[in-house]
């Protein structure tokens, strides 16, 4: 037998013993699979205006829906939305279960577990939707015993909230949606989104003040893909979205989606904080 026989036993026999430890094989790197099986599995969760399932007919739009069927266009595959939860996505994008989760926020957390693109997808401002009375123009004023103050659980909103509002009594809940029940319910004072969810979410209720306490925390919100190697799916994302929030396309499907909901674009401060004039 010749050494560089031996040697490839040798070595085939090492991954024999170490396939059972590691498990199953890792799966194709993310541009490969979407192009493989022809399709661009987005993660979706109740969270308007970024993602809404209409009870009727089972489909989902929303901006970030709108900006998945987008890519996928552009890569010549379908869209397949994945429902899954904030709290949930970071296990479901490790998984393999989806191939990209959006609006989703860069933290230092996250990314020891998922990776993002190198541009950011869009901006957003920490705001508050309270109740009839209830003043606030800085968020200090939040932070006070007896105040309820819903949020949704996994979030850097809930993280926010827990670092900075300890006194207040923060209640946490699965999704947004969960979170603004409760609020017509008046089982809490007020809730922290983001001001383009709460936007959508005052249209419907026509319930509470939407406020952006002092200071405005302007976010760049991202999206969460899976780590590997191969870089060519990051790469691909993070042209796409320069690309997409230089250009206007990005503020567009923004846009759109509110007229559908019969919301005026001008009544928001938008995703772009160019236009913000802070």
């Amino acid at each position: 037998m010749t050494t560089l026989r031996r040697r490839g036993l040798l070595l085939t026999g090492a991954a024999g013993l170490a396939a059972p430890r590691l498990g199953l094989a890792q799966p194709a790197s993310t541009w490969d699979a979407i192009r493989s099986r022809g399709d661009l599995r987005i993660g979706v969760t109740a969270a308007e205006p970024w993602f809404y399932k209409d009870p009727a007919s089972e489909r989902w739009s929303g901006a970030a829906t709108a900006y998945g069927q987008k890519l996928a266009e552009e890569l010549g595959v379908r869209m397949t939305p994945v429902e899954t939860t904030w709290g949930n996505s970071i296990a479901a994008i490790q998984a393999n279960q989806i191939d990209i989760m959006f609006v989703l926020d860069p933290t230092p957390q996250r990314r020891e577990a998922v990776d993002f693109p190198d541009s950011p997808f869009l901006y957003y401002a920490l705001g508050a939707l309270l109740r009839s009375g209830l003043q606030v123009t800085e968020w200090p004023e939040l932070n006070r015993a007896g105040l309820r103050l819903g949020v949704t659980l996994g979030t850097t909103i809930d993280r926010f909230a827990t670092e900075n509002l300890s006194q207040a009594t923060i209640e946490r809940f699965a999704s947004n949606d969960e979170a603004i029940a409760a609020f017509a319910a008046r089982r809490v004072d007020a809730v922290m989104q983001f001001h383009p969810a709460l936007i959508a979410q005052r249209v419907r209720l026509r319930l509470g003040t939407i406020v952006l306490p002092r200071p405005v925390n302007a976010v760049p919100t991202s999206a969460g893909i899976r780590k590997e190697a191969d870089t060519r799916w990051k790469d691909w994302l993070t042209a796409k979205f320069r690309e997409y929030y230089d250009n206007g396309t990005t503020k567009s499907l923004f846009e759109a989606y509110l007229r559908s909901r019969n919301i005026d674009p001008a009544t928001t401060p938008g995703v772009t904080r160019e236009h913000w004039g802070l």
